[in-house]
C-alpha cells in the first residue's frame, strides 16, 4: 500500500465521521429560550433598567431550598403588592412555572412538582414605585 491510498482512505473515514456527527446535531431537539425572543429583546432597555435598580438596593432577596420546597425571603423595602415569579428549566420548556404572589418577609413555594434540577429563577416586582427584576439560578432537590 502507498501514501496515496492511505490518504484517501483517512480522508474518507474522517468525512463518514463528520456526516455522522452532523446527522446526530440535526436530529436533536432544541428549543429557543423564549418564543418571543425578538418582542423581548425590543424591551432589553427597561429589563436592563430594572435589573440595575435590584442590583443598586442594600438588600437582596434570598433563596433557601429544602428537600420539599423552595423558601423566598423579601426584604422589607421588596414587599409591595405583588411580584412575578418565574422558574425556566434551562433544558425542558414543559417545565416553566410562573407564579403571582404577594412578597410577605417569607414566601412558601412547594417544589414537590417540580422535577429535581436546576432552573433559572427570574423575579419581578416594584421597589418603591419603580420596577426591578433579579435572576438566580436555584437547584431543587
Amino acid at each position: 500500500m502507498n501514501w496515496g491510498k492511505g490518504i484517501i482512505i483517512g480522508m474518507a473515514l474522517f468525512m463518514g465521521f463528520i456526516l455522522t456527527m452532523v446527522t446526530i446535531m440535526m436530529r436533536q431537539k432544541i428549543d429557543l429560550v423564549e418564543e418571543d425572543y425578538y418582542k423581548r429583546e425590543l424591551n432589553y432597555d427597561d429589563q436592563f433598567n430594572a435589573q440595575k435598580i435590584y442590583a443598586s438596593s442594600v438588600e437582596k432577596i434570598s433563596f433557601e431550598s429544602k428537600t420539599d420546597s423552595l423558601l423566598i425571603s423579601f426584604p422589607k423595602d421588596f414587599q409591595s403588592k405583588k411580584v412575578t415569579i418565574h422558574f425556566q428549566r434551562p433544558n425542558d420548556k414543559n417545565s416553566d412555572v410562573s407564579f403571582t404572589v404577594k412578597p410577605l418577609e417569607k414566601v412558601y413555594i412547594p417544589t414537590t412538582a417540580f422535577p429535581k434540577g436546576i432552573f433559572n429563577c427570574t423575579i419581578q416586582g416594584l421597589i418603591q414605585n419603580k420596577p426591578y427584576e433579579m435572576s438566580q439560578q436555584v437547584t431543587i432537590q
